[in-house]
């Protein structure tokens, strides 16, 4: 079907002959405008080898019509040569870079499928930044071009992240050490399914025991070395119980219980709050997810408001599948959707991991052709598919030869875990660790931890729901504490409506943030009928000798390429901001406008200084009232950031509080 549709393509755009200008059109009645047409003859009888014979005569007769090299690289195209497709499709772009905007795509597409991902991610990118422009910035062929951007743009989403789960994939061959875990954590015995706290001061692991049982282990860190490992107190049973994995959150714990009273099958999925070596409250999560067959090896979402697992219930494509359940309103669970084919197969896939925001799932398999016994996969959400994709081997050094599975990133992305039984270990299963040289692509993603607190007696409010701008609401605990996996640069706003308080509305910007601890914000209600209240408010209208404290907020704006405009969502973004100021003493505001490196120096240090003006002169049209300010356009940025992430503009409002 694509070889017909680039067909169809390339004959439309032959028949533009006509209507291409400048150096770009046949001389009328010349050789070259007969070998033009005989060429589009020959591409009708599906002879492209002819039609490529033809347009270089073409290009013999007329070296400067870029028309011939556009049709050549197209029928390379249909006969599978893509490194001639590209030579032939570049040569256009350095003769004229506005020829075509679809071209952009066309050799993103040729580069994806000589396997160079990297290329082909900067030019789908270009494609899709170009969209900023009319189409007519891009000749006469521009406007026609219509249909076939249409269905560009319909992939576009797809072949990106396609391009940057292949660059994730080198990233983990990339990998240049493995760290076998010492004997604090590793035993003679199988230790597996890791998994950290996101300070990764704390690590919980899964052992099995020469006579099949499994118990879940705790070990701390201490002066950068793991103490011994030991068994989770007034957790552990004669039964097997482990292979668990935590919220993000830190607190709640899910885990595998096997052969326990209320267990309906052989294992299932039982869930609890941790607090260190400490686990309480511990209940089995029952139907729809736990069944009369095996349940096991729970991963959760950063918010944990999905859940995958394994199982071997009957439905399922072979031995052992992944499994996906959502969480309820009401704090239930959906009936789990197997995940299908291509993630599922007639052997066994487990182990699920899901990463922070949710796009990219790791797992484990036999079923999938890997190294050894059984591989580490991982496969990303295709969102115009609305499925998973054909996943990739993680390849050497993290498969072998042998077994690996329990994969396992840190809160930061950064550091990975897993367990292997190839040589070198102490026993059957050990834990390894490694370091990512490079960040993985993916939405990056601001734990935040709120607390509602009583504005007089700062005393938790507990149960409260929170409501968040298109988002589900969150329940407070009864420490008052809820938590969320947030958008870095994130605006979120949020509604809090409790009996015997009056209403909350705050908008809360949500930064970039490492994650080894969550973003803290505070929510202080304020009590409807309080003696302290009124003491409070009169307190606050009395002139006060101690030193204000400053506060500093952060905002970046991006902006589209060439572009010094603010976009829809970036004035939706400083709107929520400017709002979030009204009534506050701002001491200063700093500005600074970033430009990438695509340009002269000149040009783009103009560009960068346009952008800090607009945003200026935006927060001043909303009456954002400031005696020192101070706007600066740095230019060009040269770092590994991509380049829509330098078209920027940094903002730092310091507040007296």
């Amino acid at each position: 079907m694509k070889r017909v549709y680039l067909l169809l393509s390339l004959l439309f755009c032959s028949s533009l002959l006509a209507a291409q200008y400048g150096q770009t059109e046949a001389t009328p009645g010349s050789l070259a405008a007969a070998h033009i047409q005989d060429g589009q003859a020959a591409i009708l009888a599906k002879d492209f080898d002819k039609a490529i014979r033809h347009f270089e005569r073409a290009l013999k007769d007329q070296p400067e019509l870029i028309i011939a090299n556009r049709l050549m690289g197209q029928c390379y195209m249909l006969l599978g040569k893509y490194p001639e497709a590209v030579n032939q499709y570049r040569q256009v772009l350095r003769a004229d870079s506005s020829f075509s905007r679809y071209l952009y795509y066309e050799l993103g597409d040729a580069y994806y499928k000589m396997g160079k991902s990297e290329l082909a991610l900067e030019y789908f990118r270009t494609f899709q930044e170009l969209q900023a422009y009319p189409l007519e910035h891009f000749g006469l062929s521009g406007p026609h071009e219509v249909a076939e951007e249409l269905v560009a743009l319909d992939r576009l989403v797809g072949n990106i992240r396609a391009c940057e789960h292949a660059l994730d994939s080198v990233k983990f061959i990339n990998i240049t050490e493995i760290q076998h875990l010492d004997a604090s954590i590793n035993s003679k015995e199988d230790d597996y399914f890791p998994f950290l706290t996101n300070d990764q001061q704390q690590i919980y692991f899964t052992r099995k025991n020469e006579r099949g049982d499994e118990d879940l282990l705790f070990s701390e860190k201490r002066q950068d070395r793991w103490r011994r490992a030991e068994n989770l107190r007034n957790f552990n049973s004669e039964h097997p119980e482990g292979m668990s994995t935590l919220v993000r959150n830190g607190r709640q714990l899910f885990f595998t219980a096997c052969q326990r009273d209320s267990v309906s099958g052989p294992c299932d999925i039982w869930e609890a709050i941790v607090d260190g070596a400490t686990i309480q409250r511990i209940s089995p999560l029952g139907a729809p997810i736990n069944s009369e067959y095996w349940e096991s090896q729970a991963a959760v979402s950063c918010d944990g408001s999905r859940l995958f697992f394994a199982s071997n219930r009957p439905g399922g494509l072979g031995g052992t599948d992944i499994y996906m359940t959502k969480r309820q309103p009401n704090g239930g669970w959906s009936s789990p959707i197997n995940l299908g084919a291509p993630v599922n197969t007639p052997e066994d896939e487990e182990a699920p991991f899901i990463s922070n925001d949710g796009q990219t799932l790791y797992f484990s398999s036999t079923g999938h052709l890997g190294f050894g016994e059984q591989d580490v996969f991982m496969s990303w959400w295709d969102e115009r598919l609305e499925r998973w994709s054909m996943p990739i081997n993680l390849g050497p050094p993290v498969n072998s030869p042998h077994r690996e599975l329990g994969f396992y990133l840190s809160a930061n992305g950064k550091t990975g875990f897993f367990a292997s039984n190839r040589p070198g270990g102490l026993g059957g299963m050990d834990i390894y660790s490694f370091e990512l040289n490079e960040k993985l692509f993916g939405e990056p993603i601001t734990f935040v931890e709120g607390i509602l607190k009583d504005s007089v007696l700062l005393t938790p409010i507990a149960g409260a729901t929170v409501h968040i701008n298109g988002r589900p609401p969150v329940v407070a605990d009864e420490q008052g504490r809820f938590f969320l996996c947030a958008g870095s640069d994130e605006m979120l706003d949020l509604e809090v409506s409790v009996e015997a308080y009056r209403p909350y509305h705050n908008p809360f910007h949500i930064p970039p943030w490492e994650n080894r601890e969550a973003y803290p914000i505070e929510l202080l209600l304020q009590p409807q009928l309080s003696f302290l209240a009124e003491l409070e408010e009169e307190e606050k209208t009395r002139p006060t000798r101690e030193n204000p404290r400053e506060q500093d907020i952060k905002h970046t704006i991006l902006f589209g390429f060439d572009s010094a405009e603010l976009s829809e969502q970036e004035v939706s973004r400083m709107a929520a901001l400017a709002e979030s100021l009204e009534g506050r003493n701002i001491k200063r505001v700093e500005i600074v406008g970033f430009a990438d490196d695509i340009g002269a120096s000149t040009y783009n240090l103009q560009l960068s200084e346009d952008r800090a003006k607009h945003v200026a002169v935006f927060l001043l049209t909303r009456g954002i009232a400031v005696d020192d300010i101070h706007i600066e356009g740095k230019g060009t940025v040269l770092n590994e950031r991509r380049r829509e992430e330098n078209r920027r503009v940094e903002i730092k409002i310091t507040l007296i509080e």
